[in-house]
């Protein structure tokens, strides 16, 4: 295959796609969720998305094989694309390397330095998470939210609708973790035909926008202590699992002043009545 002509590639083709992995003898990795994106129209979609942000610097999580990094370029002031596989990182440096305005950065998003790439900027974040690095990604996005402007994601179905359903019966921690600190809003799902080598499950695109303050007024550490407690036996009633952590008088008198049913169970618990509960608790505990 001519080097000279592969920033020219249609990559969302499925056929050109699979021809540029063999001529480079790489099979995609399962290990570090190597799938493809093959669809134009969702290509363009997410492009859309990007550009009602008015990106001034994207960070790409995978850039796999420059195919959304190609049209971030055109929207963006400045591109970091970061790729943790070598092998695809060689290809970069031929479909978007020539790309002025991008910056192919080779290792794991997780050792990412926000503050010496973007100082004095807020960045906009754009990826297609595997699922095995989900939560950690996560994590480090809003760890990171002093830097980050918006972050547009693309995560198996399953995962964006625990998050969007946090807290409540249907959520998780990593839901109520994103929840606490910025909106969260379902764009479109992806069906797992869109990618390359196809996937075992569905996507759904959705964009998170960090808001001024958490939505919990204690110290975050207490707090999601709390959350983790009554979301590991979450089926229990409150009383019986903040035992686990606190001593039984503590738990009485903090669900009282809270206002809060003892038989309830942790998961039906809004955002409101988890501060009200861990404000409690922080008294009850100096």
């Amino acid at each position: 295959m001519n080097n000279a002509n592969l920033n020219q590639l249609p990559l969302v083709s499925p056929h050109q796609v699979a021809a540029l992995l063999r001529s480079h003898q790489i099979r995609p990795s399962k290990n570090l969720g190597q799938n493809f994106l093959i669809d134009r129209n969702v290509l363009t979609m997410i492009i859309e998305q990007v550009n009602t942000i008015n990106p001034v610097i994207v960070v790409e999580i995978g850039a796999g094989l420059g195919t959304m990094t190609q049209e971030l370029a055109r929207i963006a002031q400045s591109v970091i694309a970061i790729e943790l596989d070598h092998r695809l990182v060689h290809i970069l440096q031929q479909t978007i390397g020539a790309l002025k305005n991008v910056t192919i950065w080779q290792g794991d998003f997780l050792t990412f330095d926000f503050d010496a790439h973007s100082p004095g900027h807020k960045v906009v974040v754009v990826g297609n998470i595997p699922y095995r690095s989900t939560a950690p990604i996560l994590s480090k996005i809003i760890d990171n939210r002093s830097s980050i402007l918006s972050a547009l994601l693309m995560t198996q179905q399953e995962v964006a609708m625990k998050i969007v359903a946090s807290p409540g019966p249907q959520g998780s921690v990593l839901g109520i973790l994103i929840q606490a600190y910025a909106e969260v809003e379902i764009i479109r799902p992806v069906p797992r035909h869109a990618f390359y080598p196809v996937p075992t499950v569905d996507s759904m695109v959705w964009q998170l926008t960090f808001h001024n303050r958490p939505r919990f007024s204690v110290d975050d550490k207490l707090f999601f202590t709390i959350v983790r407690t009554l979301y590991n036996k979450r089926r229990k009633m409150i009383r019986h699992t903040l035992r686990d952590i606190l001593p039984s008088d503590v738990v009485a008198i903090a669900l009282k002043n809270a206002a809060i049913d003892p038989t309830a169970r942790g998961e039906t618990l809004s955002f409101t009545e988890l501060d009200q509960l861990s404000q409690q608790i922080r008294k009850l505990s100096l």
